[in-house]
């Protein structure tokens, strides 16, 4: 099946895709926060906060490979992570895997990132494998309500995406502060495209901070 590419220009992709992200990922901050007070949830409630994750990751991933001004229709997460990192020249992975140096963590999230790649339309709906990284009988309570500070404890493959999702938010602020090094706005005046797309940056492409949950 071709892939069906998305042709976007320098400037179009400031405004959809990098904001889609740093909107993507500011809401989910705004649910986390208002979970971690309520601190039990719904299943289908957790689902869909998993779904939003899951999209998180997908517009992080696509953040990345926008450079080339092409991204395609999808939202399978092994296949993004795949490009994203050849965008790269594998520094996304390796960053990732060096920081969080433990014996088989990199075996794990390949095979995770594998297992949960439709993890954004299974979670949508509340159905599908990928959801059984996710659920388990110590994450219930004797009511059948999901113990949502005890998945941020205890439940890896939680931990695994969020964490990966940090780094995409660490990634995107490093690209962003080093395209405004060195850019002399005076100089650029007479292309109106490129200014344009630096003010807007200035303006509105603020970085992302992802803080991990601390619980008593």
């Amino acid at each position: 099946m071709r892939k069906k590419l998305i042709e976007l220009s320098e400037y179009a992709t400031e405004l959809t895709i990098t904001n889609s992200f740093l909107g993507a990922v500011n809401n989910l901050l705004y649910i986390e926060e208002i979970f971690t007070e309520k601190k039990i949830l719904i299943p289908n409630q957790f689902f869909n906060y998993l779904s939003q994750l899951a999209f998180s990751i997908e517009l992080g991933l696509k953040n990345i490979i926008k450079i080339t001004s092409k991204v395609w229709k999808s939202h399978d997460l092994e296949e993004l992570f795949i490009e994203a990192d050849k965008e790269t020249n594998n520094t996304l992975s390796k960053k990732f895997f060096f920081t969080n140096d433990q014996n088989g963590f990199k075996y794990e999230f390949m095979n995770l990132i594998k297992d949960t790649k439709n993890l954004f339309e299974e979670a949508r709906y509340c159905y599908g494998k990928s959801l059984m990284h996710f659920i388990g009988d110590k994450y219930f309570t004797d009511k059948g309500f999901i113990e949502f500070e005890i998945i941020c404890k205890d439940n890896k493959p939680f931990i695994m995406l969020r964490l990966f999702l940090n780094e995409l938010g660490e990634y995107h602020n490093f690209v962003h502060t080093n395209s405004l090094k060195n850019i002399n706005l005076e100089d650029d005046i007479k292309n109106n495209q490129l200014t344009e797309i630096i003010k807007k940056k200035l303006e509105i492409q603020k970085n992302i901070t992802l803080i991990e949950k601390q619980h008593e």
